[in-house]
């Protein structure tokens, strides 16, 4: 354990369960004596349950995901782009050159008062392979979007390259802003939908409109939880199994290997 550390495993657990519980950032940097990026940094690993002391840890395991993300970064620096990206063509061409996020307010679970707060669910999906990457958090805040933006990057098989998004103060703020500052530090460019015109990131909003349909209204959850989870199965589901009419009957994951497989022999 580092020396200086200021938060214990039982106060990172305390801290989380707070944020959980809808406590803002804020106040929790103020009754712990921290940074709120030193919360934020808590928060993101408590996601994938670490609560422990340390300086860094990698989570990647040698999965599909991680070796098509190896695939991905090789075929980025082989490939040195003649001019910068344009958000104007419809389909991008190759995964993560785009990525759409948005957010959804979900409804309150059975049993739950009325003046709850309710969740949010965070989705990204990539415009050329429709990969998508979706989870719960309290609400639709800075941080709570660069946790889901640190999802991304940890789980989705491509290297993220620019990450589109409505003008929202979940997504865009100055240099300390929580998810511009996760897009910078990992070379993410960001770009935006034309003020008032939400439509213009079509793809996130008719995915999200698909999972309302095809999974939040046609399920009754008994907790947060449990919810959660179910989420988690269904995007599963979306990504290896589900064919998609746009991608020619295949899934997201073998649109994202066929790609890699035929820059393989391109390369060759």
């Amino acid at each position: 354990m580092h020396k200086n550390t200021r938060l214990l495993p039982y106060m990172r657990r305390a801290i989380y369960a707070a944020w959980i519980g809808h406590q803002m950032v804020s106040d929790l940097a103020r009754e712990y004596k921290v940074t709120r990026k030193t919360i934020y940094e808590v928060l993101e690993r408590a996601r994938i349950n670490d609560f422990e002391n340390h300086k860094s840890i990698n989570y990647r395991f040698r999965t599909i995901e991680y070796g098509l993300k190896k695939l991905s970064l090789v075929e980025k620096k082989l490939q040195k782009k003649i001019e910068r990206l344009k958000i104007k063509r419809y389909e991008k061409s190759n995964p993560g050159e785009m990525v759409h996020f948005d957010t959804k307010k979900l409804p309150l679970i059975r049993g739950e008062a009325k003046i709850a707060k309710r969740e949010h669910l965070h989705v990204a999906i990539d415009d050329y392979s429709r990969y998508l990457v979706a989870d719960i958090l309290p609400d639709k805040g800075q941080y709570s979007s660069a946790i889901h933006l640190g999802e991304v990057l940890e789980t989705a098989p491509f290297i993220t390259e620019l990450a589109y998004s409505d003008n929202g103060s979940a997504y865009r703020g100055r240099a300390s802003h929580a998810f511009v500052a996760k897009c910078k530090e990992n070379e993410i460019d960001q770009a935006f939908t034309r003020v008032k015109r939400p439509q213009t990131n079509g793809k996130a909003e008719r995915v999200i409109q698909t999972i309302m349909r095809e999974w939040c209204r046609i399920n009754e959850f008994k907790n947060h939880e449990e919810r959660r989870r179910s989420l988690q199965r269904y995007v599963a589901r979306y990504n290896y199994e589900r064919a998609h009419s746009a991608l020619n009957g295949l899934t997201p994951i073998q649109r994202i290997t066929n790609y890699f497989a035929s820059q393989s022999v391109y390369n060759a």
